[in-house]
């Protein structure tokens, strides 16, 4: 018998609980095995659930799940970071393989919880942290034993997606799209790491670490959200026959690496382009496959499950890739020395327009000049971000009036 013990019972432990009931006869053909979720962690045993649940096996006592010797995987699907962490650690301690989709807990100790598992010969398994119901976690890491990664990319939350999706096909203010976002449960209460690219930042970190076999941090990615995008902007890109997505992107060349989330104008018929709502596609290339895509529904209670249980029958059939992470050593980051040609959105106050102007014709920025009325518009010839952000400083312009976007046109 295969005994499990879920951590957390909301929208995604849910999924689980139905599509093990759903799908029970064929997974336990398939794994030979029983499968029995003996023990679930949850905060309120009385709360009303989408789901009949013998209430036996509901506990508000995590040891009780820890303790049992019964259990030989535990599913984090609880949410937050330090209580989870902590959860995760001491079941791999304790010999129990883990499956988690909590994204936050392996971009922050992914290095720690991997090698605890390979220390106690167990399983640490979180495809459903990135992308939702898309497969990529597992397919890179199978990739990674015969390539050499030389990108990723992707729209990696679709949060961001969806809002940019309706400002462009809708043409709704970005307050406007939030708030559908919001009422549809896309948008949390509080939108930060979804629109500031927190949320991308976390999931390119997890894959750019699997993929070019060296920790990289989330602070060595450069972030830049979309939270002050105008339906200004999003007329201009338009009237350039192209469409905006918040992409992470990391590229890795002769030991130097450059690695960014920020907004970026693609072509309408691009690949990338064409991906619209809350869907999400990543896509890596390797030097003997070349490129790979992966497209899907990035969130949701059956796409995450099914995900985590993807993961659990890898374990049962001991099918998945061994991972050595942190091969390479020492490879330099060179975000800050990356050039592209960028859009740039200026909101002038107190006459300085004529200043910048100035500016950016004087120190060889501008390619070319869209407006210069209300705000003041422009392309850029091929620079790095920095020097845009540092003529902000000079020219102490508040982040919510301006914006910019990388052109990939």
């Amino acid at each position: 018998m295969l005994n499990i013990g879920l951590l957390g019972l909301g929208t995604v432990g849910v999924g689980i609980v139905q599509i093990l009931e759903e799908r029970k006869d064929y997974l336990e053909k398939l794994i030979k095995k029983e499968i029995n979720i003996s023990k679930i962690l949850v905060k309120d045993i009385e709360k009303i659930r989408d789901v009949e649940i013998n209430r036996g096996k509901l506990t508000t006592d995590v040891h009780e799940i820890m303790e049992d010797n019964s259990i030989d995987v535990i599913i984090e699907v609880m949410g937050g970071l330090d209580k989870p962490y902590e959860y995760i650690k001491e079941a791999l301690s304790r010999g129990k393989n883990v499956i988690t989709a909590n994204k936050a807990v392996v971009a922050k100790h992914l290095e720690e919880l991997t090698d605890l598992a390979r220390k106690n010969n167990k399983f640490f398994l979180y495809e459903a942290s990135v992308g939702g119901g898309i497969p990529i976690i597992k397919p890179l890491q199978e990739q990674i034993n015969i390539n050499e990664i030389q990108q990723i990319k992707g729209i990696l939350n679709g949060t961001s997606n969806y809002i940019l999706t309706k400002m462009v096909t809708d043409d709704l203010s970005f307050t406007e799209a939030l708030e559908i976002s919001q009422n549809l449960g896309y948008a949390e209460a509080d939108p930060t790491d979804d629109i500031e690219g927190y949320d991308t930042r976390r999931k390119l970190r997890i894959l750019s670490t699997i993929a070019f076999k060296d920790r990289i941090n989330e602070d060595n990615i450069s972030c830049y959200g979309i939270n002050s995008i105008s339906f200004k902007d999003i007329r201009n890109i338009k009237n350039m026959n192209c469409t905006i997505k918040l992409l992470g992107t990391a590229v890795l060349n002769h030991n130097r690496y450059y690695a960014s989330v920020e907004p970026v104008i693609l072509s309408q018929d691009s690949y990338l382009g064409k991906v619209d709502n809350a869907k999400n596609l990543v896509s890596f290339i390797g030097n003997m496959v070349g490129e790979l895509r992966f497209f899907g529904e990035g969130a949701g209670r059956f796409p995450t499950a099914n995900a985590v249980l993807s993961d659990l029958i890898d374990i049962t059939t001991n099918t998945y890739p061994k991972v050595n992470l942190g091969m390479n050593v020492n490879l330099d980051n060179m975000n800050g020395l990356y050039k592209g040609k960028y859009y740039m959105r200026i909101d002038t106050k107190e006459n300085i327009g004529d200043k910048i102007e100035k500016y950016i014709k004087d120190n060889g920025i501008i390619e070319n000049m869209l407006e210069k009325q209300e705000s003041i518009i422009f392309t850029t010839k091929s620079i790095s971000k920095e020097k845009l952000e540092r003529m902000a400083e000079l020219f102490k312009i508040d982040k919510k009036d301006y914006f910019t976007a990388r052109l990939e046109v």
